[in-house]
């Protein structure tokens, strides 16, 4: 969400997540080993639509076995029936690879959206910095579409770092969306250029960023990438004197919570009981249920193990668990002792049971 925890502000959260299934009408290649798919909602009229960054969860059968995967949408939510997923194929990413393979139109999938906090806040008109490395741009693309349709005089600062000219998500559209947005600044880095690129090169660093984006302090920036990437840009946004508040991050994956100072730290070598139906499991000092349990092969199902999706969803029957998620649960189910697999750590030993 190093702190890498998704902040934001919430706009559509206190909701939860619809079940959709959502038909492919288009796909196109973005970049090398990056397509954009078109999705279609047929139930879209009426029905609750998403915050320009939130993200969906897929749901998907591939030889006979259930994967969930969270994305971002990237298109706006202007657009009323249709969503875009913008994905890179991993090496190794059964999912991303089915998604490339076999993903075609008139295939139909399951998802549940919308999920998520990292969310643009379109009542602030303060300068704004769009900050990614690699697909990190889908989300914050889906913020620039948004501001491009309502707020084309914004100040944006979009600032992007990809291995080569070619990875470059969305730059076509940049360029078309510098004409329509006089306030529009794009400031691209490439990690290994070919020869003939002028541009910038290597990582974004403080000189080099406070070079082009002089004002970069005094921005509020969203920023999306690898969690190492993410806490560099929260660094030198700091060190800039910003407000911690005006940074949001998006984060898929295992992240640490932070420490409340009421809370008691365990002793590194503290080990808890955790019983789920038959199964019984041993939970390690600071150690989610979700990490125990995958450890000692007890199967919870998860989506993005972030505290976004919900789909690790428990009730806790005992025991004390500390939790911080990233939306994934309702108030209301929480109040009903419902807690996230992947986002609580026990500080006793604790009973947990399916829904």
């Amino acid at each position: 969400m190093a702190d890498v925890l998704i902040e934001a502000q919430t706009l559509i959260v206190s909701d939860e997540a619809q079940a959709r299934t959502l038909e492919c009408i288009a796909v196109r290649d973005e970049a090398p080993g990056v397509k954009t798919f078109r999705l279609r909602d047929p139930h879209a009229d009426g029905a609750r639509r998403f915050a320009p960054g939130q993200a969906m969860l897929l749901t998907l059968d591939i030889d006979g076995v259930r994967h969930d995967r969270t994305f971002s949408i990237a298109s706006s939510p202007v657009e009323r029936d249709v969503l875009e997923l913008t994905i890179k194929a991993q090496a190794d990413g059964i999912v991303t690879r089915w998604l490339h393979d076999r993903l075609s139109p008139g295939t139909r999938i399951d998802a549940r959206y919308p999920l998520g906090r990292f969310t643009l806040d379109v009542a602030n008109a303060a300068p704004l910095a769009f900050v990614s490395a690699g697909s990190g741009a889908s989300p914050l693309m889906s913020m620039l579409r948004t501001l491009a349709h309502s707020q084309p005089d914004a100040d944006v600062a979009w600032l992007h770092s990809a291995r080569n000219a070619a990875d470059i998500l969305f730059a076509d559209e940049l360029a078309a969306l510098q004409s329509r947005m006089p306030n529009l600044k794009v400031i691209v880095w490439l990690s290994a250029p070919a020869p003939g690129w002028f541009g910038l090169r290597g990582r974004i660093a403080r000189g080099t960023l406070w070079a082009v984006a002089p004002d970069f302090g005094r921005r509020t920036v969203y920023c999306c990438g690898p969690a190492g990437f993410m806490q560099s840009i929260r660094q030198i946004h700091a060190a800039e004197g910003a407000r911690r508040a005006a940074f949001h991050i998006e984060h898929f994956g295992p992240a640490p919570v932070e420490a409340s100072q009421h809370d008691v730290a365990p002793s590194p070598d503290a080990v808890y009981h955790a019983t789920l139906g038959d199964k019984r499991f041993d939970v390690r000092a600071g150690e989610t249920l979700l990490a125990a349990a995958t450890r000692q092969q007890v199967v919870i199902p998860c989506g993005c193990a972030s505290g976004l999706c919900g789909t690790c969803k428990v009730r806790r029957v005992s025991g004390v668990v500390s939790m911080q998620h990233a939306g994934g649960l309702s108030a209301a189910e929480e109040a009903q002792g419902v807690i996230l697999a992947c986002s609580s750590r026990p500080s006793t030993d604790v009973e947990i049971a399916f829904r």
